[in-house]
């Protein structure tokens, strides 16, 4: 079983990577602007410890142990902080795809 968390967690991460390198080449007017508004939705939608923790992960590669030791906080809150901020970011993706399955015309 937990192998099966591993790689839904591997699939998460590489899923993630992959809408984030598709965005950063996308020039697009519509792109820029979706991109804005995603990041200052990301910024309201997580908690700001939220945030803090998903950065220090996802962006600088730190460990639980790692973060927790940074910001004084115990493992299990690291744990929490990442779990609810993927899950309010999943949301957030979610949308996203939702608004490229639509046209604009």
């Amino acid at each position: 079983m937990r192998t099966g968390l591993l790689s839904d967690a591997a699939a998460d991460r590489a899923a993630y990577e992959g809408y984030l390198a598709q965005l950063g080449t996308d020039d697009s007017a519509f792109r820029r602007q979706f991109r804005e508004a995603f990041f200052r939705a990301l910024h309201e939608q997580l908690t700001a410890r939220q945030y803090e923790v998903l950065w220090l992960s996802e962006v600088e590669g730190l460990s639980g142990k790692e973060i927790s030791y940074k910001l004084g906080i115990s493992q299990s809150a690291v744990s929490r902080h990442l779990t609810r901020g993927k899950k309010r970011l999943r949301v957030l993706l979610a949308y996203n795809l939702e608004l490229r399955s639509q046209s604009f015309g």
